[in-house]
C-alpha cells in the first residue's frame, strides 16, 4: 500500500526548514589561529573536480547543495556566512530564535582554526507524524536530531542533513502499521492478535511471521536501513556532482515514549544525569572543613549512547576483512598486528604479532611480507586505516584512495551505526523533587571537535553548572550548548595558538558542533500525546459501538421486514389456490345430474340455512320450557304461604 521514495527523487528534495530572515550576532574575540593538517587526502578516479573543503567552482562537476549552514541558524546572506567562518575569531554561533528547536534544545557551533576553509560540520532536525491513511489509528508524531561531521569536504555532511530524514521516514513508513498505538480494548480479535489487538487483514502483522518481532526491532531497523540508504544515495550522485567526501553520523529518535540514539563515526551521544540531592544535614563538630565537596559535582554521571569508531576501537574487524579479503590490500598492506614497527634489519628475527581477530600475541618470523604497512597503524586518535583515514563507519568516501598507493579504502568502511535505547517510561521521577532534567538526563550530541578534549564526566558537570545558573530561562539550554563549545575552543593566546581556559593545555582546532536535548521536555510532551491518545480511542471505540449498534438495528430491520413480506406472499398464494379450488368443485357439480349428487356429501355452504333453521326452533323451544319452569314455581310459592296461613289461624283458636 505504501511505495517507497524512489532515491533519484529523494535526491533533489530541499531541506524541509526554511531559512527565515534576521541578522545574525557573533561572539568575536582576539584574532590569530593557525593550520591544522586534517590527515588524509582524496584522489580522484579518472575526471571530475576535486573534493576539498572549498565551496566554490574549479571542477566540472557542481556541487549538489550549495554551502550553508543550518536553517535554523539563520544565516542568510554571503556575508553573514564568511563571518562564521572566520578562522581568526572563530566566533560561537547560537540560534537567534530559540523557538525554531523543540523543547528549548540549545545548540551552538565554532568553526575549526583553519584546517578547511569551511565548517565541515552540519546540524539536523526533523518533527514528522505518521499518520494511518485510513484513519483507523491515531497520530504517532516522532522527533529527530542529527549532527554530521565531515571530511574531506562538506558535501557528504551537507546532503545528509538534507535528506536523511527523508529517508528516515520513508522506513518508518514502511512499517506504519506495526508502529500506530493500536486500540487493546475487550472488543479486539483475541484470536487474531493474540493479545486482544483488533488486526487490519490488508496489513502484515507479526502473528503473520516465523518469529515475532517487537516495535523496538523495527524502529532500530529503521534507523539501520536508513544509514545504509544515505551511503548509497551518496554513491549514486558521484557521476553527476562534486565530490562530497565523506562524513561521520549521530542521530537521536524520540517516538512512542522512547529514545533511540544510532551513532556511526567518532561524533558522540552521552546522557548527562543527576542525582537528586536530599537537604544538606547540619554538620558536625568532628567534620574537617579543609577537605570541601561539591554536591553539584559529585552527583552529576555521564551515560555513553554511543562508542566511537575509529581504527582503533575496530582494529579486529578491519583485520579480518583484510584476512578474508587479501586482495583489497593489494601488495601494500598486511592484515597483521606487531608489537613493534619490523624494519628490513629485522628479516629472519621472530618478532612478537597477531592477527585477525586473534586477542594474544604470538611469535613468528620475520618475512620481507612483513615489511608491509600494517592495515591499521597508530593509536589512539593517531591512528589510521591503511595509514590515512582516521575514521571507520560513516558516510560517503567513496572515491578515497590511500596515500601513496591508490587502493580504495571504501571496502574497509562501513555505514551500518551501533544503535542504542532507552525506555522513559520506565523511568522513576518524583515531581515534588523537581529533578526532571536529572532524572531523564539531557542528552549531549557533539562531534569530535568537543570530544578530543573534552571527558564525558566534565561534560556532565559543565551541564548541570550552567542549567543551575538559569534555572528558570527559556533559552537555558542554549547557555549550556555555548558554554560547551566556549570551553573545548578555549582562548587564543599571544602567539595565536588557542588554549583551553582551565589548564592551558592545547585546545581544539577542528570544527565543533554541540545539540543539547532536554529529554524529560521530550517525555512530558509525550505524556500529554498519551493522554489525548487515550481520548482518541475511547471515542473511536464509543463511535465504533454506536455505528455496530446502528448497523444492529438497520439488520434488524431488515429481517423484520423481509419476514412480513413472505408472510404476505405466502397468505395471497394461499387465497389464491383456495379461489382456483371452490371454481374447480362448482364446475364439476354443476356438470353432475341431482341423481348423482345424492350420494355425495353436502358442502358446508349448501347445509348453513338448514342448520340455522334447526338452531331457532331449539331456541324456541328452550324458552318455553323455561316458561312452565317458571310457572311451576310460583304456584309451588303460592301453595306454601296458604299452608302457612292456614297453620297460624288454628294456633289462635286454641288459645
Amino acid at each position: 500500500m505504501f511505495s517507497n521514495f524512489k532515491e533519484r527523487f529523494i535526491s533533489a528534495i530541499a531541506p524541509d526548514l526554511p531559512p527565515l530572515p534576521g541578522i545574525s550576532s557573533f561572539e568575536r574575540e582576539r584574532s590569530g589561529g593557525h593550520h591544522h593538517h586534517s590527515g588524509h587526502q582524496r584522489m580522484r578516479f579518472g575526471g571530475g573536480g576535486g573534493g576539498g573543503g572549498g565551496g566554490g567552482g574549479g571542477g566540472p562537476m557542481p556541487d549538489k547543495f550549495p554551502y550553508a549552514r543550518p536553517p535554523f541558524l539563520q544565516l542568510l546572506t554571503p556575508d553573514e556566512l564568511r563571518a562564521s567562518a572566520d578562522h581568526n575569531v572563530r566566533p560561537i554561533i547560537v540560534p537567534r530564535d530559540i523557538n525554531l528547536l523543540p523543547w528549548g534544545t540549545g545548540y551552538a557551533e565554532c568553526v575549526n582554526s583553519g584546517k578547511s576553509e569551511w565548517n565541515e560540520d552540519q546540524g539536523a532536525f526533523c518533527r514528522q507524524v505518521l499518520s494511518d491513511p485510513e484513519h483507523k489509528h491515531p497520530d504517532l508524531p516522532y522527533t529527530y536530531f542529527g549532527i554530521f561531521d565531515g571530511h574531506a569536504g562538506y558535501g557528504a555532511a551537507l546532503a545528509a542533513s538534507h535528506q536523511f530524514h527523508h529517508i528516515l521516514h520513508e522506513k518508518l513508513v514502511d512499517c506504519l502499521e506495526l508502529l500506530l498505538p493500536r486500540d487493546t480494548s475487550s472488543e479486539g480479535n483475541a484470536s487474531a492478535g493474540g493479545d486482544g489487538t483488533k488486526l487490519n487483514p490488508t496489513f502484515p502483522h507479526p502473528i503473520y511471521f516465523q518469529r515475532r518481532v517487537s516495535k523496538d526491532e523495527l524502529i532500530i531497523g529503521a534507523l539501520e536501513s536508513a544509514f545504509f540508504n544515505m551511503d548509497s544515495l551518496i554513491a549514486q550522485d558521484s557521476d553527476r556532482y562534486r565530490d562530497a567526501g565523506g562524513c561521520t553520523a549521530c542521530v537521536s529518535l524520540f517516538i512512542d515514549g522512547k529514545m533511540y540514539v544510532a551513532n556511526a563515526g567518532d561524533s558522540r551521544a552521552v546522557l548527562c544525569q543527576r542525582r537528586h540531592q536530599k537537604e544538606a544535614k547540619p554538620a558536625s563538630s568532628s567534620t574537617d572543613s579543609s577537605i570541601e565537596t561539591d554536591p553539584l559535582e559529585a552527583s552529576c554521571y555521564p551515560v555513553p549512547f554511543s562508542a566511537d569508531h575509529t581504527p582503533e576501537t575496530e582494529r579486529e574487524r578491519l583485520l579480518n576483512v583484510a584476512r578474508l579479503k587479501p586482495h583489497l590490500m593489494g601488495n601494500y598492506y598486511v592484515a597483521m598486528e606487531y608489537a613493534k614497527r619490523p624494519h628490513i634489519k629485522d628479516m629472519g628475527q621472530r618478532i612478537l604479532c597477531r592477527q585477525g581477530t586473534m586477542r594474544g600475541w604470538t611469535y613468528k618470523t620475520l618475512t620481507r611480507d612483513d615489511l608491509c604497512m600494517p592495515v591499521v597503524n597508530g593509536e589512539g586518535k593517531r591512528s589510521r586505516l591503511l595509514g590515512t583515514l582516521g575514521v571507520t563507519r560513516g558516510f560517503g568516501d567513496h572515491e578515497l584512495l590511500a596515500i601513496n598507493t591508490g587502493i580504495q579504502i571504501k571496502p574497509f568502511l562501513t555505514p551500518h551505526p551501533d544503535v542504542r535505547q532507552r525506555d522513559l517510561t520506565q523511568v522513576v521521577s518524583i515531581p515534588d523533587e523537581d529533578n526532571r532534567d536529572g532524572d531523564y538526563g539531557v542528552l549531549v550530541m557533539a562531534t569530535d571537535g568537543l570530544w578530543d578534549v573534552s571527558e564525558n564526566e566534565s561534560v556532565a558537570r559543565t551541564v548541570f553548572q550552567t542549567l543551575s545558573k538559569y534555572p528558570t530561562e527559556k533559552h537555558r539550554y542554549t547557555m549550556v550548548a555555548q558554554e560547551l563549545v566556549a570551553r573545548a575552543r578555549g582562548k587564543i593566546n599571544d602567539s595565536g595558538h588557542w588554549r583551553l581556559a582551565d589548564s592551558k593545555a592545547a585546545a581544539t582546532v577542528d570544527d565543533i558542533s554541540v545539540i543539547v536535548i532536554p529529554v524529560g521536555q521530550y517525555y512530558k510532551e509525550h505524556v500529554e500525546w498519551t493522554q489525548n491518545y487515550k481520548r482518541d480511542l475511547e471515542h473511536r471505540r464509543r463511535q465504533a459501538q454506536a455505528n455496530m449498534a446502528q448497523e444492529a438495528v438497520n439488520v434488524l430491520n431488515g429481517v423484520i421486514a423481509e419476514e412480513a413480506h413472505v408472510v404476505e406472499e405466502e397468505a395471497v398464494v394461499h387465497d389464491e389456490e383456495e379461489e382456483e379450488g371452490e371454481v374447480v368443485v362448482h364446475e364439476a357439480r354443476s356438470s353432475q345430474k341431482p341423481e348423482e349428487r345424492l350420494g355425495e356429501e353436502t358442502p358446508v355452504e349448501e347445509l348453513t340455512p338448514a342448520l340455522e333453521q334447526v338452531q331457532l326452533e331449539d331456541t324456541e323451544a328452550a324458552a318455553g320450557q323455561e316458561k312452565e319452569e317458571d310457572k311451576d314455581k310460583e304456584t309451588a310459592t303460592t301453595t306454601t304461604t296458604t299452608r302457612q296461613q292456614q297453620k297460624g289461624r288454628k294456633g289462635k283458636g286454641k288459645h
